[in-house]
């Protein structure tokens, strides 16, 4: 393993001054930091199919105020629920006419229907608290809960991502010292320091709406939440 690592970041030093006295030495790192949730975004839908668009569009319109309302009257502060989609779309359908009052019918034709989704956001700042969010929901008149995200606050985001840059600069500098020892050199500074790179993963969970509406009250577990930072770190060697 030492000889592949030594391999690999040779190959990043190059020499940065024509006398061949300066080089640098280039060590690219990951570091990850995890914690629990404290917020959580809760996707629900109300479903409607009609005759036309105008049915389906009051049939949502109705059961999305209901869904609305008992959301609010549940403690959920009216900015926290948003629209994340509303469409209304024409499906047709084949159907097959009698012949003669035969079984095997006869002329093929086509029906139209229309179908609908109002797709709810819901954000909820304690955890604890999104079972009671979707059993609301649920009672509330939703058809289905789309999914659940488990994510981080922007005040937890930046602890942990300083974390993760932390872990990350430190694998960096160890390696930097280790490769810059075996070609009989040692760092002697910093050229530049590039954190752009990492990502953040929240959690999400798929929900049964039908069989947790069977089950009762609905308790959910999260995993925690990971951010990973990257760091590209250039560092002198002499």
């Amino acid at each position: 393993m030492a000889t592949a690592v030594l391999a690999g970041c040779i190959g990043n030093a190059q020499t940065a001054t024509s006398d061949g006295e300066s080089r640098t030495l280039t060590v690219s790192k990951s570091g990850e930091a995890t914690a629990a949730p404290d917020e959580a975004v809760v996707h629900v839908s109300i479903e409607a199919t009609g005759d036309s668009p105008a049915a389906v569009r009051n049939e949502l319109s109705e059961r999305s105020t209901t869904l609305n309302g008992g959301l609010i009257a549940a403690g959920i502060p009216e900015d926290d629920i948003t629209t994340g989609r509303f469409s209304i779309y024409e499906r047709r359908e084949p159907v097959r006419l009698p012949e003669g009052g035969g079984e095997s019918g006869g002329e093929r034709q086509e029906t139209t229907r229309y179908e609908g989704t109002h797709v709810f956001r819901i954000e909820v700042d304690d955890v604890e608290s999104v079972g009671s969010v979707v059993d609301t929901a649920v009672e509330s008149g939703a058809d289905t809960v789309r999914r659940i995200e488990f994510t981080l606050s922007e005040a937890q985001r930046a602890d942990l991502r300083e974390e993760a840059l932390q872990s990350a600069i430190e694998t960096a500098r160890s390696e930097a010292a280790y490769v810059a020892g075996e070609v009989d050199q040692s760092v002697v500074g910093v050229e530049s320091v590039d954190t752009s790179g990492g990502g953040f993963s929240p959690v999400s969970r798929e929900y049964a709406t039908a069989e947790a509406a069977d089950a009762g009250s609905t308790e959910l577990q999260p995993g925690d939440v990971t951010i990973q930072a990257t760091v590209r770190v250039t560092y002198e060697i002499g």
